[in-house]
């Protein structure tokens, strides 16, 4: 049988990233870890029936924001692990509830694993006819989830961890550390295998916690040849436990996704200056300007010009052939097609139709200091200059304000308005 459950372990509290937040929901490129690798394990369409999520620091919350990030592309089981004893412990705790024999399990904070690399280990997997393969990687140090070792005829023989590897090396019997070849935390397993060598798992003395890595050594010793998936590139299994981890995870995953982009037939003028976050629409044709900033959820059309030093707040669209920057912040709007907001400003909650200009310095007041209002702009108006539309206003098809103008009221279509407050000037086409 073919059939995997996928199982992501995502208990941990990431002490080391001086936060009350559970590791698996730390922000990279405006979505939580755990989304990640998750999405890709969903792109497993020939081998993924079944995911389960092993929850513990906080589950309520990890819980609630996996169901929010997936919006139900696939129902997820959740498992409670209630003491945080170490992976095999968290493993242990969710293997059972397992429908399928084969199981995969993936880490929450190894965010930059791949689709077409989980495909290729399991396949290996499948294959070699294995009870337990992990993917492995040269890294430039000895990483937390420890450093394969193998025997005089270069199998592999067991994984030391990190805390054990000093003594771990010194034991005779074959014993060697092949360079630096790493552990992932991504294993495929029988079920079978699980069943009958988890609780052989003895706890670590130092750390007082129960290591899935052990499970390869007491494998080996029965005869069932564990085996390594080996990847050229460290890059894939970094996993997150740092906040410059962080740093380093998220700028990948940011050229990723330009390159995806650019593949798209979006330009971009500079790719490190321009920072969009995994979820944006971008269409073709569209060009990227210097120090532009795209939050998750924003839609951009077709021939579209964006920057420089533009910020597009979430909740946010922009029609196909329209301009946006300089020095402009769009939070909640939705601008239509051959619309021009060229130099600096803020718009806030405000819904623009086609072919509407916006003038220079204009600012939507949308927020009173309780509550935030929205502002509507029809067809064809001109907002001129340095304008203040103070929501909740309406802007009638085809009217204009005045440069310097305060908006504190609804402007009939066609109409000319001016001042502080703004008033009725006259209507277009008709002179006072």
């Amino acid at each position: 049988m073919e059939n995997f459950t996928v199982i992501v372990l995502a208990g941990g509290e990431g002490k080391r990233m001086k936060s009350s937040l559970p590791k698996a929901l730390y922000d990279l490129m405006g979505r939580p870890l755990i989304y990640y690798p998750l999405r890709e394990a969903l792109k497993l369409k020939k081998y993924l029936k079944e995911i389960i999520v092993v929850t513990g620091y906080k589950a309520a919350l990890v819980e609630a924001q996996v169901k929010k990030c997936l919006l139900g592309k696939m129902k997820i089981k959740f498992v409670y692990q209630p003491q945080r004893l170490g992976t095999a412990n968290a493993l242990g705790v969710a293997y059972k509830k397992a429908k399928h024999k084969n199981i995969l399990v993936l880490c929450a904070d190894t965010p930059l694993i791949k689709a077409q690399t989980l495909k290729a280990f399991i396949s290996s997997f499948l294959r070699k006819g294995l009870s337990c393969s992990v993917l492995t990687a040269n890294g430039s140090c000895v990483n937390s989830l420890g450093v394969i070792l193998r025997d005089k005829k270069e199998k592999v023989k067991a994984i030391a961890e990190k805390v054990t590897l000093s003594s771990k090396a010194r034991i005779g019997g074959g014993l060697k550390s092949i360079n630096e070849e790493v552990n992932s935390g991504v294993y495929c397993f029988k079920r079978e295998a699980l069943n009958k060598n988890l609780p052989r798992i003895k706890k670590n003395e130092k750390k007082g916690e129960y290591f899935l890595t052990d499970i390869v050594e007491i494998l080996y010793k029965q005869g069932e040849k564990p085996d390594t998936y080996f990847l050229s590139s460290f890059e894939e299994i970094s996993g997150i436990n740092t906040q410059k981890d962080l740093w380093g995870a998220a700028k990948i995953m940011r050229y990723r996704l330009l390159e995806e982009l650019a593949a798209r037939g979006v330009k971009i003028v500079d790719p490190e200056t321009t920072f969009i976050e995994t979820g944006v629409i971008i269409g073709k044709n569209t060009i990227i300007y210097p120090f532009t900033f795209i939050e998750k959820g924003v839609i951009i059309g077709t021939n579209c010009s964006l920057g420089p030093y533009v910020r597009l707040r979430g909740g946010s669209s922009i029609g196909d052939n329209t301009q946006v920057g300089n020095f402009l912040e769009i939070n909640r709007s939705q601008i239509g097609k051959k619309v021009k907001v060229k130099h600096f400003g803020y718009l806030g909650d405000t819904q623009i139709a086609e072919r509407v200009n916006i003038g220079a310095g204009t600012v939507v007041a949308n927020y009173d200091g309780k509550f935030k209002h929205k502002t509507d702009i029809k067809k064809g108006a001109f907002i001129g200059s340095d304008t203040v539309l103070v929501a909740p206003v309406k802007v009638g098809k085809g009217a204009v304000t005045g440069a310097g103008s305060v908006v504190t009221n609804d402007v009939k279509p066609n109409t000319v308005v001016v001042g502080v407050p703004a008033r009725v000037l006259r209507k277009k086409g008709k002179r006072g």
